[in-house]
């Protein structure tokens, strides 16, 4: 059973490991669209913050006893979410896209600690918020971004 100290812990660390992946790279590195023509490094990053505010909400309103999706949005629908998000980088230097994503994962985790440790386990809704947000998905991406800076020699 996972609990959600364990969970926390595993999101610093796959935090931390998306940051190493990217820390070092510049502005211009940063900009680069690879990824479909269309988003960087800098959307990337930006859409990973997107996810975890919104599913911060849902961990907010899992503590106050509320189902975590709004009525009337689709979680299992993501492209309307990801082009919002990546949008959201527009005209963002890297700083500030870095200095947002780490505000987020502290709002994430503060959001986490309002949900009653009996909600968190393998299997549940609270665990899957962790991972599609933030432990899973830090992992894919810093993932393709490594395949990125390999086959770029960035």
């Amino acid at each position: 059973m996972t609990t959600r100290d364990e969970l926390i812990q595993r999101l610093d660390a796959a935090y931390k490991d998306y940051r190493s992946t990217i820390d070092d790279l510049d502005e211009s590195q940063f900009e680069k669209k690879w990824l479909d023509g269309r988003w960087g490094v800098r959307e990337i990053t930006a859409h990973i913050t997107g996810w975890h505010g919104t599913l911060a909400g849902g961990l907010e309103r899992m503590g106050r006893g509320e189902r975590p999706v709004p009525e009337g949005q689709d979680w299992t629908a993501p492209d309307p979410y990801n082009e919002t998000f990546g949008e959201h980088a527009k005209g963002k230097k890297r700083d500030q896209v870095l200095h947002e994503l780490g505000n987020s994962v502290e709002s994430f985790k503060k959001a986490a600690m309002k949900v009653p440790e009996d909600r968190y386990g393998e299997g549940k809704t609270a665990n899957r918020i962790f991972d599609g947000a933030g432990i899973e998905h830090f992992k894919e991406h810093g993932d393709a971004i490594r395949e990125w800076r390999s086959r770029e020699g960035v």
